[in-house]
């Protein structure tokens, strides 16, 4: 029988990893399973895919590339038994470095075969906190391919600038230029990987996470300040949240942040950051003192 082939989605906080899946469950034309990691409790990037017709499973409260290991190893094993599929994306936190799970595939898994490890860039943070750091660059090195999103948030010399040092960190990758990860999803299946994944340490996670849930509405004006007045620290929050306006799915990347409509039930948010802890008391206050 002939292994399946595992596409693996990865790339830093925010950079646009679920929008990417979500575009790849639409057009793929494949039969696909998905797994997915997250580093909060709050299964968010679960329930933005709810309803696709696709079948999913969800690791959550780690990495999957060190403390949830184990896991990922039994969920590949679940959707080999139930789904059947075709080919398996995995899309890692934006905390994990790729060579574990590449390792774990090609050593470990006789079944799976790594086709492509493909990260999306975030051209706006390459230009604006320009150090990355062991894991961005990491996720970076490694890839097939690399999908420098976002670029309409930069100008041009921006754009130029994230494009040149991202080719010289890895210039045997493709590169694609996206807004909203808007590309060909055909192109990133089936490149036949052959490079040898190195085994994997495992890492230092520096960042830190908290959850928020609530029932019923907070206020929208109140909740718009509260996002713009976010510590620096806390690089990247998502989720539900829902306002006297209406409900929302809520993304913050570095200091920027959208409101899109979504069915929500209820605000559920995650937090995320170096030091993101520290702030877990003042944030929910914060919260809790705009519920109407």
């Amino acid at each position: 029988m002939p292994a399946v082939k595992v596409t693996l989605i990865t790339g830093y906080l925010g950079a646009g990893k679920t929008t990417l899946l979500l575009r790849i469950a639409a057009g793929c034309g494949m039969r696909i399973a998905i797994v997915m990691n997250e580093f909060g409790q709050i299964p968010v990037d679960g329930k933005i895919l709810e309803g696709k017709d696709i079948r999913m499973l969800e690791l959550t409260g780690g990495c999957v590339c060190c403390s949830l290991s184990g896991e990922f190893s039994a969920a590949v094993a679940e959707l080999l038994e139930t789904a059947k599929p075709e080919w398996i994306v995995v899309e890692t936190t934006g905390a994990a470095e790729p060579s574990a799970l590449a390792y774990d595939i090609q050593e470990n898994m006789p079944g799976l075969r790594l086709d492509a490890i493909v990260t999306v860039v975030d051209a706006d943070a390459m230009v604006r906190f320009p150090n990355l750091g062991h894991t961005g660059k990491e996720q970076i090195e490694l890839a097939d391919i690399l999908i420098l999103n976002k670029t309409d948030l930069v100008g041009e010399d921006g754009r130029s600038k994230a494009m040149e040092r991202i080719r010289g960190m890895n210039p045997r990758a493709a590169i694609m230029e996206s807004e909203r990860c808007d590309i060909d999803v055909g192109v990133i299946f089936g490149i036949r990987r052959n490079a040898a994944a190195a085994k994997h340490k495992t890492h230092n996670i520096a960042f830190e996470c908290f959850d928020y849930a609530a029932d019923g509405a907070l206020d929208h004006d109140t909740f718009l300040a509260f996002l713009d007045g976010l510590p620096r620290e806390i690089y990247r929050s998502k989720g539900f949240v829902r306002t006297d306006r209406g409900s929302y799915l809520m993304n913050h990347v570095a200091g920027r942040h959208t409101l899109e409509d979504f069915a929500a039930g209820r605000t559920e948010l995650v937090f995320i950051g170096e030091g993101a802890l520290a702030h877990r008391d003042r944030i929910v206050r914060a919260l809790e003192s705009m519920r109407k």
